[in-house]
């Protein structure tokens, strides 16, 4: 339950607004002056601080500063029937959340603190999200918490720790060559150069050139010799993203390549060794592809002695606000912009929908909620047509029961083991997450998590 400090020197309005807050389901408290309040805010901590501008001897500008230096991420919103604007300026200069302008009906009082309330969560969630972001990465720069994510690492550890060929394979835009580098960094050739080539963006008659090199004069405007991508990669990993795209001829000349660990230059004859671990990629049926022999049957048994599944978005929606974090944070500081976090309602839309396009279209959708919004939280009118309408959808119970169950089981996780990690110190917990100890103590309040020292 959300506490509020009410400060008013009008007893009947002070009263009045504490029945309307208690009534709206808040724990509240009742100063009758500024320097009570104080003195209140010296013993206790309030999510709220509801101050009068105007009082005797401490103004509410006074108790907004003192509010703000027992707790930076209190809310503190005032109230006057004068407002200037020399005044709002000082107020937003010290960190006052809102304005209500005397007088004002029940309804708005309400909706001040809510979304006041809100606005903080937002931000207190964004902050925790990028922390947790920054603990979920895996050297190739996945990021993940969920089941799903937590099986594809251990597969990506196991297969880097032998030097056998790997078959990623998942649909367009979920990670594979984040996955392919993942292994890379994690293995003994870490360090030593990752090359990755994608088969779907060179055209068939250079293809060959661009694996293999070519000696001068090979060809029109071969005017000296380019080592190949197998000799660039030598002591390294060679990815080979959308295999199934390469040509059953050229795939033959591949597989010879690799069982013979040699390479002839396009116009050469001299055999040039190489070494290199091989990892190829597709978001196609590898079986069907197999079947209508697309896919040569010798080149896939020699390559997919270990294949792992990427798997697509919508199978692990509760990484979402995570990589949303994650992106939001990249793309404000690449477009000088300050975004704070998401408000509940555009986290929801985020969570529901289904991402076709997997991680590459989240991240497009958060750069473009970056350059079109006004900030400093991100709203569901920032979004793309077709994620707000997935926050319509009518399965609203399902949802949040679904949310609760997953997303903040995944958090209470988070903070148990961090706190774990720091024996129970919440300032040492704090200082290591990147956040503020005040939010740590009410999102430990939240998941009812005892506090330590």
């Amino acid at each position: 339950m959300d506490r509020i400090l009410i400060v008013e020197d009008d007893f009947a309005m002070l009263e009045t607004c504490a029945q309307v807050l208690a009534r709206a389901g808040f724990e509240v408290r009742t100063a009758g002056s500024g320097r009570e309040a104080l003195e209140v805010l010296q013993a206790s901590a309030f999510d709220v601080v509801l101050t009068d501008l105007r009082m005797p001897e401490v103004s509410g500008l006074d108790v907004l500063r003192a509010a703000k230096h027992s707790d930076p991420e209190t809310v503190v919103i005032l109230i006057t029937a004068f407002p200037t604007v020399d005044t709002a300026v000082e107020a937003l200069k010290q960190g006052a959340a809102d304005y209500l302008l005397k007088p004002f009906s029940t309804e708005q009082l309400r909706d001040a603190v809510r979304q006041a309330l809100d606005k903080r969560r937002a931000k207190e969630e964004y902050g925790f999200l990028r922390s947790q972001a920054r603990r979920a990465f895996t050297p190739g720069g996945l990021i993940g918490r969920s089941e799903a994510m937590l099986r594809l690492f251990d597969e990506l550890r196991k297969a880097a720790a032998v030097d056998a060929g790997v078959l990623l394979v998942g649909e367009s835009g979920t990670g594979k060559e984040l996955a392919a580098r993942c292994i890379h960094e994690s293995s003994a050739r870490a360090g030593r150069p990752f090359v990755a080539l994608n088969c779907a963006a060179i055209p068939e008659t250079l293809l060959e050139g661009e694996m293999f090199g070519h000696e001068a004069g090979a060809f029109t405007d071969a005017r000296k010799s380019r080592a190949g991508l197998l000799e660039q990669a030598n002591g390294g990993t060679l990815l080979l993203d959308e295999l199934c795209e390469m040509t059953p001829p050229l795939q033959a000349k591949l597989l010879r390549a690799l069982e013979e660990g040699k390479v002839r230059r396009v116009g050469g004859s001299d055999p040039i060794e190489f070494d290199v671990r091989f990892i190829a990629s597709t978001n196609r049926d590898v079986r069907r592809e197999l079947r209508e022999q697309r896919l040569r049957a010798d080149l896939y048994y020699r390559i997919a002695v270990i294949e792992i599944h990427v798997p697509p978005l919508r199978e692990r929606k509760e990484d979402v606000p995570l990589l949303a974090a994650h992106f939001l944070e990249e793309y404000s500081r690449a477009y000088g912009r300050t975004f704070e976090g998401f408000t509940r309602a555009a986290t929801d839309c985020l969570t529901r929908y289904d991402w076709p396009g997997n991680v590459r279209e989240l991240r497009n959708t958060i750069e473009r909620a970056v350059t079109y919004g006004k900030g400093p939280l991100v709203e569901v009118e920032d979004l793309p047509a077709a994620v707000q309408a997935a926050g319509q959808e009518e399965d609203e119970v399902d949802f949040h029961r679904w949310k609760e169950r997953t997303l903040e089981r995944l958090e209470k996780e988070f903070l148990t083991r961090a706190l774990r990690e720091n024996d129970g110190n919440v300032t040492h917990t704090a200082r290591a997450l990147g956040i503020h100890r005040s939010t740590l103590q009410r999102m430990m309040r939240k998941h009812g998590i005892s506090g330590g020292s």
